[in-house]
C-alpha cells in the first residue's frame, strides 16, 4: 500500500493562497469600518476589531488548507502524512497568536511574560491543529 505524502512546501503554499483570499476580507470589512468611523467619528475600537479580524482569520488558514489538502489527496488523519499536516497547523497556529500578542504589547501596550506567550502559543497551537481534523472540501 502506498503512502501519500503532502510536502511542507505544498502546505505553506496551499495556507499562503488561502490567507491571501482572508486578506481580501479583511481590506473590505477595514473599509467598512473605515467608513463607520468616519460616518460616527466617535469609535476608537474599529483599528482593534479589524486587527482581531486579520489574526482570527490568518489563525484559520492553516487548518482550512491542510483539510483541504488532505480531502484532494485522499490522506487519511491518522498517518504521517497526515501528522505532518497536524503539526505543520500548530506551528502555524503558534506563530500567529504569537504574532497577535506582539502587536497587542505594541500598539495596544498589553504587558506579557515569555510564560504567556508559551501558554499561548501551546494552547493555540494545539486549537489549530484540532481544528485541522474537520474534514473540509474547500
Amino acid at each position: 500500500m502506498q503512502h501519500r505524502s503532502i510536502p511542507s512546501k505544498v502546505l505553506l503554499t496551499e495556507t499562503l493562497r488561502q490567507s491571501m483570499q482572508f486578506l481580501l476580507l479583511v481590506a473590505l470589512f477595514a473599509l467598512a469600518c473605515t467608513v463607520i468611523y468616519f460616518a460616527s467619528g466617535s469609535s476608537k475600537n474599529l483599528p482593534a476589531v479589524v486587527e482581531a479580524t486579520f489574526f482570527a482569520l490568518m489563525f484559520f488558514a492553516a487548518p482550512l488548507a491542510a483539510s483541504s489538502l488532505r480531502a484532494k489527496l485522499g490522506v487519511r488523519l491518522f498517518t504521517n502524512a497526515g501528522g505532518k499536516s497536524l503539526l505543520f497547523c500548530f506551528t502555524w497556529g503558534s506563530f500567529v497568536v504569537a504574532a497577535f500578542i506582539a502587536s497587542l504589547q505594541l500598539w495596544q501596550g498589553m504587558g506579557a511574560t515569555a510564560l504567556n506567550y508559551l501558554e499561548a502559543m501551546g494552547t493555540a497551537g494545539f486549537v489549530c491543529a484540532a481544528t485541522a481534523t474537520f474534514p473540509s472540501s474547500h
